[in-house]
């Protein structure tokens, strides 16, 4: 049986990119990073940049 856990809502979004960030600043960050980031961090900047 699927998990329905509802809505994602603009709560749920912050607190999850306000996760990327911080696991993206701890050592080994993410396999998919390079000097830039990676997509999902540029997804998590743009979400939390919104909120300011």
């Amino acid at each position: 049986m699927p998990m329905d856990d509802g809505p994602v809502t603009p709560a749920l979004a912050l607190w999850t990119a306000r996760r990327v960030i911080a696991q993206h600043s701890a050592p080994g960050r993410c396999a998919q990073c390079r000097d830039d980031g990676c997509g999902m961090l540029t997804w998590a900047r743009a979400v939390t940049e919104g909120q300011s």
